[in-house]
């Protein structure tokens, strides 16, 4: 069973990148939104609700501008953190955060992440993974949009749930020879023996795959897997050795980000089968898709965009927010 629920609809401009946390039974969400991606009055917005009943829109970023890819992470203590990168361009962010610690109501003032250096420090897109031990693992990642891209993947290390980071050196790929500007925004997940594993978007038309055996602080060098990737953000979450993926399943560098899909493995991540279908391509929007990626944001129209899914696990199931063709964000419950 699956009940969608809009969050955001039909805002005055575009809206983007949903991160979303459960806390006792409400979802607070957050996404940034402004005239278009990458424009100077791009705030990250927040609200709180049950799915049918939401909070009305509060900004947490304060004047800071452009905001970018908020990320929310509950810590064992209680408090909620949101980081967002901000920045005129993507090469030149820095990450903020913020804290709550009464479930959202109100929160600090935004502070950086890391004293200086550029890049994207913490996590990148979707919330950090934790582990046994308590040690955080967060999908980072930097882009340099040169004459010639790079794009690289790392993993942040957080060994106090989530105030101070040190990061990983970047996830070994053979830029010579790899298709287009390279990896970025992996997601991570425990398996059931013990290693983590994380699936990277790339540039190359499938994602890229790499694990790591001492609790994130190596990674094997980054390899194609099998699972297709249009250079478009995914996320996975796991229960034992059930992984679940929110991906677009479309092959191609900026390929079309419709549609959006749950798959299943039941192997740690080793294969992969469709589980279900959360957005499906929209025949009327052929034509008027495409985007124009640049270091200042991604340009489009939004039609037939269903895109950039941060997924989690709740008592119930599962929870999953995403970009509803850049003109609201939706929350949606799915009960296996």
């Amino acid at each position: 069973m699956t009940r969608r629920h809009f969050v955001a609809r039909d805002v005055p401009g575009q809206c983007h990148g949903s991160t979303v946390c459960a806390l006792d039974g409400t979802f607070v969400v957050a996404w940034f939104e402004g005239d278009h991606e990458g424009a100077a009055n791009s705030r990250i917005r927040l609200c709180a609700g049950t799915g049918d009943e939401w909070s009305e829109p509060v900004v947490v970023s304060g004047d800071l501008a452009p905001c970018w890819n908020p990320v929310l992470h509950r810590r064992v203590d209680g408090d909620l953190l949101l980081y967002f990168k901000v920045g005129t361009t993507i090469g030149a962010w820095r990450t903020w955060l913020v804290t709550s610690g009464d479930g959202g109501l109100t929160w600090s003032t935004p502070r950086p992440l890391v004293a200086g250096g550029e890049g994207g420090r913490g996590p990148v897109r979707v919330p950090p993974l934790r582990l046994p031990s308590g040690r955080l693992l967060a999908g980072a990642s930097t882009e340099s949009w040169g004459q010639r891209p790079r794009w690289d993947a790392f993993v942040d290390i957080s060994d106090d749930d989530g105030l101070t980071w040190r990061r990983t050196p970047d996830l070994s790929i053979d830029h010579d020879t790899f298709p287009g500007a390279g990896v970025i925004q992996p997601t991570l997940w425990s398996t059931g023996t013990g290693e983590v594993r994380l699936l990277a978007r790339s540039t190359a038309g499938r994602l890229v795959a790499s694990t790591s055996t001492d609790d994130g602080e190596t990674w094997s060098p980054g390899a194609l897997s099998v699972v297709p990737n249009n250079n478009s953000g995914v996320s996975a979450c796991a229960d034992g050795r059930t992984v679940h993926l929110a991906h677009n399943p479309t092959t191609g560098d900026w390929a079309s980000r419709a549609p959006l899909v749950v798959s299943v493995s039941t192997d740690d991540g080793d294969t992969w089968r469709p589980w279900l279908t959360l957005e499906e391509s929209t025949p009327e929007s052929a034509g008027r898709e495409g985007y124009r990626p640049a270091d200042s944001g991604v340009r489009t129209t939004g039609a037939n965009e269903f895109s950039y899914p941060c997924l989690i696990r709740t008592p119930e199931g599962l929870a999953v927010t995403y970009t509803w063709q850049r003109r609201g964000i939706v929350l949606a419950l799915l009960h296996p």
